[in-house]
C-alpha cells in the first residue's frame, strides 16, 4: 500500500536531517507533499536544509535538537502534536562514527557514540510511541547500520550502538504489532554520505573509512528509496547493498565461519586497512 493512502494526513519527524541520509529522506518526502518536523543539532545547516525544502513545496518546521536528551525528543513529539495532531512517520536518523582499536579509543568516544547513536533512538521511541499508540498507528524507523549486524574489527563504539538499534527494533517490530505501529531498521554498509564528518582523528581505520565513503558507489538515495520500498511492504530489515546481504546472511547460517574469516582477513591486512596501509607507505618513501 502506498504510504499516502494509508497516511493520508501526511505528517513526518526527521532527526539528523540537516545533511546527508537525513536531508535525501526529507527531500523524499518533500517530493511527495509530506508535512516535515525537520531537527539538527547544526543550527545553519538546518536552516539551509528548511530553506532547500521549502524551496520544493515542502510545509516545514524546524528544531534545533541534542538528541543526547531525552527531554528534547519529548519537545519535538509534543510539538508535532501541536502543529498537526500527530505524526506517521518518525525517523531516527542521526548519528556519528569512530574507529580504532579498543585501547586506543578513549571512553569518552565511546559515551559520545553511545548517546548519539543508541540513546537517542531509545530516547526517540519512547517519546513517539505513546502518540502513536494513542493516534492509532504509524511507523518508526531506526536508522543503524551493517556495522549493527556483522561486527568488523576496530569500530567497537559504533558496532555496539549500532547493534543496539537493531535489537531494540526487532524487539519494538512484535511489541508494537498490536497497535498498527510498523517499525523499519536501515542497515547499509558504506555510501556516500555526511556520516564522515564526524570522523575527525588520524588513526588509520578513520581514514580507510573516509577514503571508502569517498569512492562508494551507492548514494543516499540508493538507500532512500529502498527504504520507502520497505515502508511500503512493511519490511522490518533495509539492507541495500549485496555486501550488506550476504555477509549478514552468511553470519547467520555460519557463524563460527563468518568470524574465522574476518579475523582471517583482518591479521592479514586484507580489511579496509590495505589499501590505506599501502598509501601510507608509498608517502613515507617520498
Amino acid at each position: 500500500m502506498k504510504l499516502e493512502q494509508k497516511y493520508p494526513a501526511k505528517r513526518a519527524f526527521v532527526t539528523g536531517a540537516a545533511s546527508g541520509f537525513g536531508l535525501a529522506i526529507c527531500m523524499h518526502l518533500a517530493s511527495r507533499g509530506w508535512k516535515l518536523l525537520i531537527a539538527d543539532i547544526n543550527a545553519k545547516r538546518l536552516e539551509q536544509a528548511e530553506a532547500q525544502l521549502r524551496q520544493h513545496g515542502a510545509e516545514t518546521f524546524s528544531m534545533v535538537l541534542d538528541v543526547t536528551r531525552q527531554e528534547a525528543l519529548q519537545d519535538a513529539a509534543n510539538t508535532v502534536k501541536q502543529l498537526w495532531g500527530g505524526v506517521d512517520l518518525v525517523f531516527n536518523n542521526a548519528g556519528i562514527a569512530s574507529a580504532g582499536m579498543i585501547d586506543d579509543l578513549p571512553l569518552e568516544e565511546w559515551e559520545k557514540v553511545i548517546n548519539v547513536d543508541l540513546w537517542s533512538v531509545i530516547y526517540g521511541c519512547r517519546a513517539f510511541v505513546p502518540l502513536l499508540k494513542n493516534q492509532g498507528g504509524g511507523c518508526i524507523i531506526n536508522t543503524a547500520s551493517s556495522a549493527g549486524t556483522l561486527s568488523g574489527p576496530e569500530m567497537s563504539p559504533y558496532n555496539v550502538a549500532k547493534a543496539g538499534v537493531v535489537s531494540l527494533s526487532e524487539t519494538l517490530k512484535s511489541e508494537l504489532s498490536g497497535f498498527d505501529i510498523g517499525v523499519t531498521v536501515v542497515c547499509p554498509t558504506v555510501f556516500a554520505t555526511s556520516l564522515g564528518d564526524s570522523l575527525t582523528s588520524e588513526r588509520a581505520m578513520e581514514k580507510r573509512l573516509l577514503a571508502q565513503l569517498k569512492k562508494s558507489r551507492f548514494t543516499s538515495q540508493h538507500i532512500v528509496d529502498d527504504v520507502f520500498r520497505a515502508l511500503e511492504k512493511g519490511r522490518l530489515y533495509v539492507m541495500t547493498q549485496p555486501d550488506a546481504k550476504w555477509a549478514w546472511r552468511l553470519k547467520r547460517w555460519m557463524p563460527e565461519s563468518y568470524f574465522r574469516l574476518i579475523a582471517y582477513l583482518y591479521r592479514n591486512r586484507k580489511w579496509l586497512y590495505a589499501e590505506q596501509e599501502e598509501a601510507d607507505r608509498l608517502i613515507k618513501k617520498r
